[in-house]
């Protein structure tokens, strides 16, 4: 059983594993992604990518205009789907200096595999890393074993590698879940380039516009878990309670073996985030409960600043102890503020829901502003 040698050895090839593949090649470091997976996900789902992280996508040379469409407007509907609130996020990213996109997160994946090339293995499941003073060691399901100068565990919110740095972490699972899916055709209902988000009592439903004669849809239950034994259309039609025509189409046009359940869970704050060689970004690190894709925006800040750390030393120790600093704070106010806006969205309360439509409807122009600009820069 022969071992390889490389500086860096990445678990896993999601958004957060491929675009730190992508940035140490574009610095000349080495690099090995090793995905389980032996192929793509069958189901194709859909994410929202913020100004701040499509620039880091687009410094990597990712076309992105081609897997997704700019978002000019986000709109909101309050808990009778009545309009309450429209973001101009189209305007207030560009004065970032890039668009904010929807994105097929498939077609995405996929070209951003295939720019890596060679450095990416897929078929390949980590069950085991360790650490010691000469280097790192990954040993996969098949048996073989691959040693780096250092792990990074990009694996995910069940990731394999915090088994391994924090023993003792567990997901905090909510009794909240659902469904997302994407459609090969454009809901009459939906304009083009826009988002509409509903948010009814403990409901959270959203149509995008992704580009290319597609959309994405959503719908997420608070106080309620995705049930296998029942058809999925009629526990969503008994979930919403007012139905705006826009859903109703996605659901008309997606089969139910094209949806996919998720499961609303996030991670307590870590600390630290490695354990000798061995370090996690992404939702390995900081996992957050879904919402207007912070996590994935997440693990692609991590990614472009954990190379540009590498770039600086090769002072392993260092680079670690720095990207920590640097990213921790605030990932663990996005962890928070992710699970407060999914509480805030789906809210059971009739008052709190009143009062939280009436304020949207009522924001300055200013704090509005100011509102969009935390999103589109991550801040």
């Amino acid at each position: 059983m022969g071992l390889a040698k490389r500086k860096v050895c990445i678990i896993g090839g999601g958004v957060g594993g491929l675009t730190l593949a992508l940035s140490l090649q574009q610095r000349g470091i080495p690099c090995r992604v090793f995905e389980k997976y032996d192929h793509f996900q069958h189901h194709r789902t859909g994410f929202l990518i913020w100004s701040y992280a499509i620039k880091i996508l687009q410094e990597l040379d990712v076309s992105v205009h081609e897997f997704g469409a700019p978002l000019e407007f986000f709109e909101v509907f309050g808990r009778k789907a009545q309009p309450i609130s429209r973001m101009p996020i189209g305007a207030v990213s560009r004065e970032h200096g890039a668009e904010s996109y929807e994105m097929n997160r498939r077609s995405l994946m996929q070209a951003m595999s295939e720019m890596v090339g060679d450095d990416l293995q897929a078929g390949k499941s980590c069950v085991a890393v360790d650490s010691s003073d000469s280097g790192a060691q990954v040993t996969f399901e098949d048996g073989s074993v691959y040693e780096a100068d250092v792990v990074i565990g990009c694996d995910g919110a069940h990731s394999v590698v915090r088994k391994w740095v924090q023993p003792a972490a567990q997901l905090n699972v909510f009794n909240a879940g659902g469904w997302i899916g994407v459609m090969d055709q454009h809901p009459a209902a939906l304009k083009p380039n826009c988002h509409m988000d509903f948010w009814e009592p403990s409901i959270k439903a959203g149509v995008a516009d992704i580009g290319n004669g597609q959309a994405r849809w959503y719908v997420g239950m608070n106080g309620r878990v995705p049930d296998k034994s029942s058809p999925i259309k009629t526990q969503i039609l008994d979930a919403v309670p007012v139905l705006p025509d826009v859903l109703q189409q996605c659901l008309d046009a997606t089969p139910e073996s094209e949806m996919v359940e998720v499961v609303g869970a996030d991670l307590p704050p870590l600390d630290p985030w490695f354990k000798g060689r061995v370090l996690m970004l992404g939702d390995a690190a900081h996992a957050t409960s879904p919402y207007a894709g912070m996590g994935a925006c997440s693990a692609i800040a991590d990614a472009d600043c954990l190379a540009k750390l590498f770039s600086e030393t090769d002072d392993w120790s260092h680079v670690f102890q720095a990207f920590q600093d640097e990213r921790k704070p605030a990932a663990d106010a996005i962890v928070k503020d992710s699970r407060k806006s999914l509480n805030l969205s789906t809210g059971r309360s009739l008052l709190k829901n009143w009062i939280r439509d009436w304020g949207l409807e009522h924001i300055p122009e200013k704090q509005m502003h100011q509102v969009v600009e935390d999103m589109v820069t991550g801040q």
